[in-house]
C-alpha cells in the first residue's frame, strides 16, 4: 500500500497546522505516493540523491548500470561480458581498476534501477558525463542484436533522473543504432542481419518474414509522424528501419541461395 510518504506528510502537516494541515499533508503526500509507486521505506530511501553512496566512484556506477542492463534480457550472456570487456579498454583501467569493474558488474544484476538514482546524479551530473553513460549503455543494450523494450526503458529512466532532454536522449539513442550498422559490414554479415531481426540459422524463411514485418511495424517512422514525434524520435526510428531493411536483404539473399541449392 503506497502510504510512505502521505504518513510522513500528514505528521509534518499536524504538527505545523494541526488538523487543517494533516488533511493538506494528507492530499499532497497521496499525490507524491501515487505519483513515486514506493513500495517500502527502504524504497523511498533509495530514492533520496542524499543517500548516494560517494565511495561508490563514477565507473563503479557505469558497469553496475551495464551489469543490470545485461541482466534484464534474463541471462547474462558471452556477448555482454564481451560488451563489458570493451568498456574497460575505451577506459584504459588497469588490472586492478578491471577487478573493481568486474565487481561493480555483478553487483548491478542483483541490484534494482532505483538503487542507483542517488549515485546516478552524484557522478553524472553534466550533459557530457550523461552522453557518455547513455553511450555505453546502448552499446550494453546492443550486444546480442536490438535492445529489448526494457533496455529502452532503462536507459530512458536514467535520463530523465540525470536531466537528459529527450530530443537528446533520442538522439544518442539514433547515434547508437548507426554504430550498430557497421558490424554488418566487418563480421559476419548473415549473422548480424539474424541478430537485428531477431531469429535464427534455424527459423524458415516464413518466420524471418513475420519477424521483420512485426519489427517493421513497431519501428517504422510513419507510426510516430501521427502521434506528434520529435525530429530526434522521428531520426532514432528511421535508423531501426534503415538497419532492420539492411538485415532483411542480407537474410534474404541467403535463404533464397539455400533454396536454390535444395533444389540442385
Amino acid at each position: 500500500m503506497r502510504i510512505f510518504v502521505t504518513l510522513l506528510a500528514s505528521l509534518f502537516g499536524f504538527l505545523v497546522a494541526h488538523i487543517p494541515g494533516a488533511l493538506l499533508g494528507l492530499l499532497v503526500g497521496s499525490i507524491i505516493d501515487h505519483r513515486l509507486s514506493l513500495k517500502s521505506w527502504q524504497d523511498l530511501r533509495d530514492r533520496l540523491p542524499v543517500f548516494a553512496q560517494p565511495h561508490i566512484s563514477a565507473q563503479q556506477v557505469l558497469f553496475m548500470l551495464l551489469g543490470h542492463l545485461a541482466k534484464s534480457t534474463g541471462r547474462v550472456t558471452a556477448e555482454h561480458i564481451q560488451a563489458a570487456r570493451f568498456e574497460m579498454q575505451r577506459l584504459l583501467l588497469t588490472d586492478a581498476a578491471q577487478k573493481v569493474a568486474i565487481a561493480a558488474f555483478a553487483r548491478g544484476k542483483a541490484c534494482r534501477l532505483h538503487e542507483l538514482r542517488g549515485s546516478l546524479k552524484l557522478h553524472y551530473s553534466t550533459a557530457e558525463q550523461t552522453e557518455k553513460l547513455l553511450m555505453a549503455g546502448w552499446r550494453m543494450a546492443l550486444a546480442e542484436g536490438m535492445p529489448t523494450a526494457k533496455q529502452r526503458r532503462i536507459l530512458h529512466q536514467c535520463a530523465q533522473w540525470l536531466a537528459c532532454p529527450e530530443d537528446r536522449f533520442c538522439r544518442i539513442e539514433a547515434q547508437a543504432l548507426r554504430g550498430r550498422l557497421r558490424p554488418l559490414r566487418q563480421r559476419d554479415e548473415l549473422q548480424a542481419a539474424l541478430e537485428l531481426l531477431g531469429v535464427s540459422r534455424a527459423d524458415t524463411w516464413p518466420q524471418v518474414k513475420k519477424a521483420y514485418r512485426r519489427q517493421i511495424s513497431a519501428f517504422h517512422p510513419d507510426k510516430l509522424m501521427g502521434a506528434g514525434a520529435t525530429l530526434a524520435q522521428l531520426d532514432a526510428a528511421t535508423e531501426k528501419t534503415r538497419a532492420l531493411h539492411q538485415a532483411y536483404e542480407v537474410a534474404r539473399k541467403h535463404w533464397a541461395k539455400s533454396s536454390v541449392s535444395n533444389h540442385i
